[in-house]
């Protein structure tokens, strides 16, 4: 959902952005997401993956740069995820959102992994 902004979106575009918590995954985060996943994609078992882990939270949506938050993805499902082609197995776009958030319930709650 798109928030109310008082400002243009010049003004938008050049003011310079506030220093927060870290969204982006460090390198260190993206080896233990990418160790964790053992170097596949969750979804499909893909090895051909993306070289950056799904934000399974959108960053734009308050999601973090944290292991709990990240999920190793190939292309196919990294697109599937963010609603742009049916899933790899002929699920509908709308339903890769939902995925890998039950995903992340079911998988990263049991191992224990609340980091």
């Amino acid at each position: 959902m798109l928030g109310y902004h008082p400002y243009s979106k010049e003004q938008q575009l050049y003011q310079k952005k506030k220093k927060g918590k870290n969204k982006d995954f460090s390198s260190a985060v993206k080896l233990a997401i990418f160790k964790r996943d053992r170097y596949m994609c969750v979804k499909c078992g893909n090895h051909l993956i993306d070289s950056v882990p799904h934000h399974i939270t959108y960053k734009s949506q308050g999601g973090m740069g944290n292991k709990r938050n990240g999920a190793t993805v190939c292309r196919r499902c990294h697109n599937w995820a963010h609603h742009k082609c049916e899933g790899p197995y002929g699920e509908q776009s709308s339903e890769g959102r939902k995925w890998f958030e039950d995903w992340r319930n079911r998988k990263l709650n049991k191992a224990g992994d609340l980091k």
